[in-house]
């Protein structure tokens, strides 16, 4: 059988059932990326020089700007093979609907300049809304060609990163202890900062001619930081805080927004804090991550000892989390061994599903696990009706739902919102997944359009889904998160 793909998901579905089988031929011969024309922002006549050093990307986000807040020509778009593709008697599915965010890269002048001048001629906005974008994490510049001084401008006297909330690694899913070793020779540490491509910069500095600018004129914002409150710290000690987060408040910054995530508004609101030897900290670490959409326990460390202490914990399973999904759908009690395609996580990976592709077939052998599926286990513990609030965001109509108490086993990216629905039972609001119900990898040997029309269906959710991290224990440490969105009275 021979499978020809115009569509990036459809080449991501024959890839997996090309290595699961070995027994389909692909041919990507056909296979195209549409394009569209970008207006690009008109600059004053003033700084024409820097025209050919302007553009403006898309970049693709899980949440992030509105389409229309992107103009595009679509009279003059450009849809690769389009003759091939109009003279077709079956049309390909739809794309899904990727949400974008407005990205401006540029060139700074042929001089010394101020940061906030840069980024005023760049993107085209006054001195002042260039200082607002300075000041919310919203310019990214090349290491490069800043000067050793910039470099630990933006740092701390102990050389700690300002914005490196996560532990060393989390790009890749590694936590590597030797990367994390504080012993590091300060030229190798320089080195090691300027490989890097693009860094984030926070402060008013002074940037050398030619430097490569990253600019998020229009910042996401995240009004549920604003939500948290005294009642939020759920324990401190002189190591670890846990702390309840709101739903829809990212538990790391964005990319446009250094300050408005977990660690920073826990700093603003309910800081300061100290370490163990009395010292102030700038702010809260990341120990772990919470999906942006599920409130819940989050656990943070004031210093990079607790991070290690944490992993360390995490890697030997002796961490405890109970979570609390709603669903209008029972879950079958017990414990769920399912497996999820791991080419998809894979650094670097772009272009597939938004959502986690789950099989409930094991493997054909341990070489195959390894190199292409991740093991996902949990244990469903209770399962009973209850009666949800009607909210703002959320009409339960009249639906019987089902709270369900899990235990997580292993700790995957959306594990628990992706088992849940290849079970046939969807998280509510959840609507990455619930078109995906009942659909698993072992679909694609049967009918893989079912699978493509699901994922086509799939948009990232923008209210809270009804999953909660309710409780954690770990290292003699419990602590148990709120009433949830929806059993609030």
């Amino acid at each position: 059988m021979i499978i020809l793909t115009k569509h990036p998901t459809t080449m991501i579905l024959s890839q997996i059932l090309l290595m699961a089988s070995c027994s389909v031929l692909v041919d990507y011969s056909l296979s195209f990326q549409p394009t569209a024309t970008i207006k690009r922002p008109s600059f004053s006549s003033g700084l024409s020089p820097l025209l050919h050093h302007g553009q403006v990307f898309l970049l693709y986000s899980s949440n992030s700007l509105s389409s229309s807040d992107i103009e595009i020509d679509h009279a003059d778009a450009e849809w690769g093979d389009s003759e091939e593709a109009t003279s077709s008697s079956s049309p390909s599915p739809p794309f899904p609907d990727i949400k974008t965010q407005l990205c401006i890269t540029g060139v700074s002048p042929p001089r010394e300049t101020p940061i906030n001048e840069a980024v005023s001629r760049i993107a085209n906005v006054s001195l002042e809304d260039a200082n607002k974008l300075v000041d919310i994490g919203a310019v990214w510049a090349r290491m490069d060609t800043l000067t050793e001084k910039d470099v630990l401008a933006q740092y701390e006297n102990d050389d700690e990163e300002l914005y490196a909330d996560l532990p060393r690694g989390w790009g890749s899913g590694d936590y590597n202890e030797d990367e994390a070793s504080d012993d590091v020779d300060l030229e190798e540490y320089i080195a090691k900062m300027e490989s890097q491509r693009f860094r984030r910069i926070l402060t008013p500095v002074l940037i050398q001619p030619g430097t490569d600018l990253r600019i998020y004129p229009n910042p996401r914002r995240f009004p549920a930081c604003y939500d948290i409150d005294g009642k939020s710290l759920l324990y401190e000690d002189t190591t670890f805080l846990v702390v309840d987060k709101p739903p829809m408040l990212p538990t790391q910054p964005d990319a446009s927004n250094y300050h408005e995530n977990c660690p920073g508004c826990v700093q603003d609101i309910l800081g300061p804090f100290q370490d163990i030897q009395g010292n102030t900290i700038r702010r809260p670490l990341i120990c772990h991550r919470v999906d942006s959409t599920v409130g819940g326990c989050v656990v943070l460390s004031k210093d990079r000892n607790g991070q290690k202490v944490f992993q360390n914990l995490q890697r030997e399973r002796k961490l405890k989390k109970l979570y609390l999904a709603v669903t209008t759908e029972p879950v079958p009690l017990g414990l769920h061994l399912h497996w999820m395609w791991s080419p998809q996580n894979m650094r670097g990976k772009a272009g597939g599903p938004p959502c986690q592709l789950v099989s409930h077939i094991p493997p054909e052998s341990r070489r195959k696990a390894r190199q292409f599926w991740t093991r996902c286990i949990l244990e469903v513990v209770k399962c009973e009706p209850i009666t949800v609030t009607a909210t703002e965001d959320y009409d339960p109509g009249d639906k019987q739902h089902f709270q369900s108490t899990i235990r997580l086993v292993t700790g995957r990216k959306h594990q628990v919102r992706a088992q849940l629905s290849s079970l046939g039972c969807p998280i509510i609001q959840d609507t990455l997944y619930e078109p995906m119900s009942g659909i698993t990898l072992g679909d694609l040997e049967t009918d893989e359009s079912v699978m493509e029309e699901a994922i086509a269906r799939c948009r990232v959710p923008t209210k809270p889904i009804g999953l909660q991290a309710h409780a954690i224990l770990f290292g003699g440490i419990k602590a148990r998160a709120r009433a949830p969105w929806w059993a609030q009275p």
